[in-house]
């Protein structure tokens, strides 16, 4: 058997695939998101940090108007900490959504290609008896050639 297979759904699979191939795009672009406002939020943390230990051991060296303004900026990083956490918090629910079509994506595509597999493994057993029964015909046209009356009743 000569013919070619051919699954009619692959132009689906071809577009189940461009459907998973622009999910995991929107994953990598919240992922990198993602990833972005955490290094500020790390950034507004470690700020912070440094100025409160600042504060701690040179405070004594600190005239009142330093004083005020150390601690009128320490206000202002906490709350910025606050809107830079909702802000971080925001962009892991966006990448968890994105990772959830992405599965969805490849789920998808991967029961068409199972589905592809299949049907190539059925055309392919199909195939092999067809030769199998060409075979069998070739050989008992030969035998009977070879001899023409073994076969036959006395």
């Amino acid at each position: 058997m000569s013919a070619k297979f051919s699954f009619r759904l692959d132009p689906v699979l071809g577009h189940r695939e461009r459907i998973e191939r622009e999910r995991a795009a929107d994953h990598a672009r919240a992922l990198a998101d993602q990833l972005s406002a955490q290094r500020m939020h790390d950034e507004i943390v470690e700020k912070r940090d440094v100025l409160r230990q600042r504060l701690v051991s040179e405070h004594a060296h600190f005239d009142a108007e330093t004083l005020r303004a150390t601690y009128t900026h320490l206000d202002y990083l906490d709350r910025a900490l606050v809107a830079s956490q909702q802000r971080v918090d925001a962009r892991i629910a966006q990448t968890e959504r994105a990772r959830l079509q992405l599965v969805g994506a490849a789920k998808d595509r991967k029961v068409l290609e199972t589905l592809k597999d299949r049907r190539r493994e059925a055309y392919q057993l199909d195939a092999a008896l067809a030769d199998q029964r060409e075979l069998d015909d070739q050989n008992a046209r030969l035998f009977e050639r070879a001899h023409p009356f073994e076969g036959l009743p006395s």
